[in-house]
């Protein structure tokens, strides 16, 4: 039987994780990986490996600011729970931008995630991507950014 409560919590914490991400929230961002978590996000430009929160930590505040910033959204999740463990694959489509390098990532990829719950409540341990696509734009002198989501 499905658990449908296990699996809405873990929509719920995926979507905070995307929105922490996007503004470069870390007190958030921390409250949605389990201590020991990571990430592995591969891409054709780059590959990143962290553990731990002292890693990921390091990690956001060097990828995410006032000069680099994005929007991640997160869709179709395949969830699949096992007791105190879950396992979801996601859908992922975003656009980052990097004012210090002037340039624009766009493209897709598919997160593979394990979830696990500590103290009652849903965290991701492991989140990975793949990705599917990735296009880089030169910004020109005609692009200009008129918000930005980090403070």
């Amino acid at each position: 039987m499905l658990d449908l409560e296990a699996i809405e919590l873990i929509r719920q914490l995926k979507a905070r994780y995307f929105r922490f991400l996007d503004t470069g929230d870390l007190a958030g961002m921390k409250t949605v990986f389990a201590d020991d978590g990571g990430i592995h996000y591969r891409s054709p430009s780059y590959e990143y490996k962290k553990q731990g929160w002292d890693e990921l930590e390091a990690f956001f505040v060097a990828s995410f600011s006032k000069t680099k910033f994005g929007m991640h959204t997160g869709h179709h999740p395949e969830i699949t729970v096992d007791g105190d463990t879950a396992t979801g694959i996601w859908y992922l489509r975003d656009t980052f931008v990097s004012l210090d390098d002037n340039i624009t990532f766009e493209g897709s990829a598919i997160y593979k995630d394990q979830y696990i719950k500590v103290d009652g409540e849903w965290k991701i341990l492991q989140s990975e991507y793949d990705r599917l696509f990735e296009q880089i734009t030169k910004r020109n002198d005609d692009m200009f950014i008129t918000s930005c989501p980090i403070k």
